[in-house]
């Protein structure tokens, strides 16, 4: 499903070299595989998955996705594989205060233009599968860390990704809801066949993902 070839990330600075978040990646990730990316803070974990998000592109070398070279996408492209390929849950959520948790989960599908009769239908099966219905109605402000993170992640699965990115999804919680969010990622890779890719920098959590890619310093370490 994705082949990186190496693919490089190179920050413009003062200095002539620029700041090199990447060095050359060469990775390749089946459909239906959970893969967690590893290492330590600044190491280029982040700056990865944001390219095969479709959030960046690389400085150089090809990112391939689903037979494509996404490297070579335009933004317009770019924004449609975001909106119908790819969901997101970020270690900040990244929900809005205004809304309901139902309309947090709804809005993918109204960026979409589904119906909000269809939206509200869907997302609140979605917030079923996370356990959360009863809180459907609540503001998100009502709502526990490890509860927000599950309306995140039902939002990221309103549009049947085909690759669910998740940055440091358990990075503010605790061990408990830590290991819960983690369990309902598992199950969904599982139940969907969903391509799931994770960053993390827990190697407790990891070890739970069929396969760890560690990086250090912009490099695939093992």
């Amino acid at each position: 499903m994705i082949k990186c070839l190496n693919l490089k990330k190179i920050y413009p600075l003062k200095s002539a070299l620029g700041y090199a978040a990447l060095k050359g990646i060469n990775i390749e990730i089946r459909k239906g595989e959970f893969a967690a990316v590893c290492g330590p803070s600044g190491c280029g974990k982040s700056t990865l998955l944001n390219i095969l998000g479709f959030l960046d592109i690389p400085t150089e070398g090809k990112y391939f996705f689903m037979g494509e070279d996404a490297s070579s996408f335009s933004d317009s492209k770019r924004s449609f594989l975001r909106r119908k390929k790819a969901g997101f849950v970020f270690q900040s959520f990244n929900l809005l205060p205004k809304l309901s948790v139902i309309e947090n989960a709804m809005l993918p599908l109204l960026y979409l233009g589904v119906s909000r009769k269809d939206a509200h239908k869907k997302a609140y099966s979605l917030l079923e599968r996370v356990g959360l219905s009863s809180k459907s109605e609540n503001d998100i402000m009502e709502l526990s860390g490890g509860e927000r993170q599950r309306v995140g992640l039902a939002r990221a699965l309103s549009n049947d990704p085909e690759i669910l990115l998740a940055d440091e999804p358990t990075g503010n919680l605790d061990s408990e809801n830590s290991l819960q969010v983690l369990t309902l990622l598992t199950e969904i890779n599982k139940e969907r066949k969903m391509t799931v890719i994770m960053v993390t920098h827990d190697m407790k959590l990891a070890a739970k993902a069929e396969r760890i890619i560690k990086i250090k310093d912009g490099e695939i370490q093992e």
